[in-house]
């Protein structure tokens, strides 16, 4: 009962935490977001670099003499490029010294670059107004095949971005249209082949609505493998069409990519980060667009960009809001979690109490169960010895039963076996000594001579071992195979055609049936006791056990016939 209602207050625990936890899709990290991760904590070793090359190109233009006033705006120039994208009021200074330089050699391609310059800049930071003053200051006459791209295109720029911040449909559609007009104006300019013809053909068909068209573009524009900027550009544009069509995971991909790009190469003014951080934060990644998107505003605060703090600034609080509430939620469960674990926490007790009291009470019973136990322990242990013993005996009683069952085979066997022999040996000595008299009575000793000259002594000592041998084997038919098994590899013993035992086999068959003493077995084999003595040291040598353990092995690995 009590574990059953531990069990529902259990579930209704998981329910209720269930209930107040925000349900969040975390999503797996990519490999992409962790390579983000990386050079993100790196972004102080790219933008040293990036110093180090403005520091280069400081130290360039320092040494330049001030008659030397091309070479001077071409320097000017580099440092402008260098810082456009990385620190605005730097870039608006060299921005406004190729201006200085322009006007003090009165060169008009000088201050057409400087005004576009000085336009680019002012756009990317916000400054649409100042942005459209530089550029409107460059006249129709000045705009020629070499800066006319570059015009138009950041001409459609600042009319797009004014678009994207008109709340009001008239100001948005005019802003629309004028940016549509300038970049066609700008694709027209471009070089077919270029980079820049790819890319403004590929995001005019973006913006007039042929997604597949211009994902297809922006896809072989990155097979062509362009330079780092140019790639995170492209990057960052098919971040747009996929996040446009839904397809979050790849756009979060495309943006990492252009984001990882934008910090190798020090961009601090991107949209990449705030577009990624955007799409984790609906994904409800709250950890990692939290980091994102203080990124973001710390490039947008280094780069001085109003635009980007605005963009930032919309998120941000959503995110740490969102943050904070996630937090508020986890004290709430918390919270509950410590209320029932209170509650669980005084049923613990009372049933402890409950189980105190019932100890006491087993306690006491235990004591007397305790000294019974001593004294079954005690007995027990004394039938254990005694179980042992009758185990020990039982098993030499097995032993004795199974020497003597093989004694008594031994000598059922051996008995019939002299019987046998004795009859047949009986037989012949009495027809032999029967010859031998009537030759002598009829008075023939020379033919007596001669029958007890052919009388082959060898031959019936052979056939009697023949007929221990076989009576030996008919005992142990195993002997032979399981005397090899004894023997090291190569050196088990191998019979003749027609042998039964050999010389060797025979001494153990004699030490098989018990007798061990070398007088003994020499005498029944007829050879001397060194020949014995030989004879078993050659083969125990020959064995896989030690010489002396031999017999006992041989006595113990042979079977005799049930």
């Amino acid at each position: 009962m009590i574990f059953k209602f531990k069990r529902h207050i259990a579930e209704v625990l998981s329910f209720l935490i269930f209930i107040v936890t925000p349900i969040s899709v975390k999503s797996q990290e990519s490999d992409y977001l962790t390579k983000l991760k990386g050079v993100t904590d790196s972004a102080a070793v790219y933008d040293a670099r990036k110093i180090k090359t403005i520091d280069s190109l400081k130290s360039v233009l320092s040494i330049i003499s001030e008659g030397d006033c091309k070479r001077k705006f071409d320097v000017t120039q580099q440092l402008f490029d260098q810082y456009s994208v990385f620190k605005r009021d730097s870039a608006f200074n060299y921005a406004m010294r190729t201006k200085e330089i322009a006007e003090t050699v009165a060169d008009k391609s000088y201050l057409k670059q400087a005004n576009i310059n000085l336009a680019n800049i002012s756009v990317s930071a916000g400054m649409y107004k100042e942005g459209l003053d530089y550029l409107f200051s460059v006249t129709d006459e000045d705009i020629d095949d070499s800066n006319g791209s570059l015009y138009y295109g950041l001409l459609g720029r600042c009319y797009s971005d004014m678009a994207d911040y008109s709340s009001i449909p008239y100001f948005n559609e005019k802003y629309n249209k004028l940016a549509r007009q300038s970049r066609i104006k700008a694709l027209a300019l471009t070089a077919e082949g270029t980079f820049f013809n790819a890319f403004l053909k590929a995001f005019n068909e973006y913006k007039d609505g042929d997604i597949e068209d211009a994902e297809a573009a922006f896809k072989a524009l990155l097979i062509t493998h362009p330079g780092k900027r140019d790639e995170a550009l492209v990057n960052y544009m098919l971040g747009e069409i996929c996040n446009g069509s839904g397809r979050n995971a790849a756009a979060i991909d495309y943006y990492t990519k252009s984001a990882i790009t934008d910090v190798e190469t020090s961009t601090k003014e991107s949209l990449a980060l705030i577009r990624l951080s955007e799409l984790l934060f609906k994904r409800k990644a709250l950890e990692d667009a939290s980091w994102i998107i203080r990124k973001a505003y710390d490039d947008a605060l280094f780069y001085g960009a109003q635009q980007r703090k605005l963009q930032v600034g919309a998120i941000l609080p959503l995110i740490e809001k969102e943050i904070v509430e996630n937090v508020e939620r986890e004290k709430r469960r918390l919270y509950l979690q410590n209320i029932i674990a209170i509650a669980f926490s005084v049923v613990v007790i009372c049933f402890f109490i409950l189980i105190f009291r019932q100890y006491r009470k087993i306690r006491k019973a235990r004591k007397v169960i305790a000294g019974a136990n001593n004294e079954l322990e005690k007995i027990n242990g004394q039938l254990l010895k005694v179980n042992e013993q009758v185990s020990t005996r039982n098993i030499e009683i097995e032993l004795i039963n199974g020497r003597l069952f093989e004694a008594n085979k031994i000598k059922e066997e051996y008995l019939g076996f002299f019987f046998t022999e004795y009859d047949d040996v009986f037989e012949k000595f009495n027809e032999f000594i029967s010859n031998i008299a009537q030759d002598i009575d009829t008075g023939n000793p020379a033919k007596a001579k001669s029958r007890i000259s052919r009388y082959d002594l060898k031959r019936e000592k052979e056939k009697l071992l023949h007929n221990f041998d076989t009576a030996f084997i008919n005992l142990f038919p195993n002997f032979i195979n399981e005397f090899n098994a004894l023997m090291k590899e190569g050196e088990e013993i191998s019979l003749k055609e027609n042998q039964i035992l050999n010389k060797e086999l025979r001494i153990f068959a004699l030490i098989r049936l018990g007798i061990t003493h070398n007088e003994k077995i020499a005498q029944i084999l007829g050879y001397s006791v060194n020949s014995i003595y030989t004879y078993k040291t050659r083969v125990r040598n020959k064995s896989v056990v030690e010489n002396d353990s031999f017999d006992k092995r041989l006595l113990q690995n042979t079977s005799i016939r049930a």
